[in-house]
């Protein structure tokens, strides 16, 4: 690094009030009390630090937010489905929680990582299904140019010569199976395969969903990333579905198994499957449906509430940077929240 002084002339000024800032996360539960108790608040408010970010571990963590504890179902009997918090001001929001997605298809996440994927969780009961405001209905856009995906790290190359896919509803009725290089061996948390090709046999089209056994190819090929490219919905939904378009809008997907069959047509799984982080090959996908349940709430992952930082005086009378779930949330809950701060 090279360094040039003038006395007298700065290469560049700014503002530490403007340019420098404190912020506040979600932890554990009860340690928002903990942290941002009266002494520690006046602790933070004395190093002189003026604008103030809000950073959400929900999304972090893979999981909804309920930013106000008030709100509605989608399937109210039920209490689950989507949810959409309550944007007219009631009573003071001191915490909210994030809420795990039942439909979860990553096994890692960046918060507590002590969830799972549903792709190879060793149960056909469960199922992974994708964001369903990313189908055409909403975007406008056709389901091809946007095409969902599952990506499965092996942990080290394997004989890979086919799939067995068992599908829930809505299916993909155009797919591709593919496996992935990379340039250069890196961590896949910061970097994927930046070279994709589809099997010999891995294209398909006009499929009707159910178990799936495809030959991908003649000959075993040795691979450790592998990856399913959605491109065309059945747009079908499970039987007992509540009449919810978003039941049929996306992909769902109850078990992936990427290995060979041997020459006695006996299929070998290469994968790891069970229900925790540690017991399952690494699944990657594209989206996730934000669809849970109110008996899904996450204690560990704790936010505090918006009433209870700006009581708190942390904002300093300024405008705080705060964010809306975006990845593993509605829209209309992200709308939601940003009419509560206005009002």
């Amino acid at each position: 690094m090279t360094v040039f002084f003038t006395p007298g002339h700065p290469a560049n000024r700014f503002n530490p009030a403007h340019a420098l800032g404190a912020g506040v996360d979600g932890h554990a539960k009860g340690e928002t009390a903990r942290q941002l108790s009266p002494a520690n608040i006046a602790a933070m408010l004395s190093t002189g630090f003026k604008p103030l970010t809000y950073r959400l571990r929900t999304e972090l963590a893979n999981e909804a937010w309920h930013w106000n504890p008030n709100g509605s179902w989608s399937d109210a009997p039920r209490r689950e489905g989507y949810w959409i918090s309550d944007n007219k001001p009631g009573p003071p929001i001191d915490v909210s929680y994030g809420y795990r997605l039942p439909r979860r298809g990553n096994t890692i996440d960046q918060a507590n990582d002590d969830g799972y994927s549903r792709i190879d969780d060793g149960d056909t009961a469960s199922f992974w299904k994708s964001n369903p405001y990313l189908d055409e209905h909403f975007t406008g856009e056709k389901n091809s140019r946007h095409p969902q995906w599952i990506m499965i790290d092996l942990g080290a190359r394997r004989q890979i010569n086919a799939v067995k896919i068992l599908w829930a509803e809505p299916f993909a009725t155009d797919y591709a199976v593919e496996f992935g290089r990379s340039t250069a061996e890196d961590d896949l948390t910061q970097r994927l395969p930046d070279i994709w090709r589809v099997f010999p046999n891995g294209a398909v089209t006009k499929a009707n969903g159910g178990e799936v056994i495809l030959k991908l190819a003649d000959r075993p090929i040795s691979e450790r990333y592998v990856r399913i490219r959605l491109n065309e919905s059945s747009r079908t939904a499970m039987a007992g579905s509540g009449g919810d378009i978003r039941d049929r809008l996306g992909y769902a997907v109850r078990e992936i198994y990427f290995g060979a069959i041997d020459r006695r047509g006996r299929f070998r799984d290469a994968m790891k499957r069970g229900p925790k982080r540690d017991g399952q090959s690494v699944v990657y996908v594209s989206s996730t449906d934000p669809w849970h349940r109110e008996i899904d709430r996450d204690d560990n992952i704790e936010q505090p509430g918006f009433d209870f930082i700006y009581r708190s005086g942390l904002t300093n009378r300024l405008p705080a940077m705060v964010p809306v779930p975006l990845l593993y949330d509605t829209p209309e809950n992200a709308a939601a929240e940003i009419r509560y701060l206005i009002a």
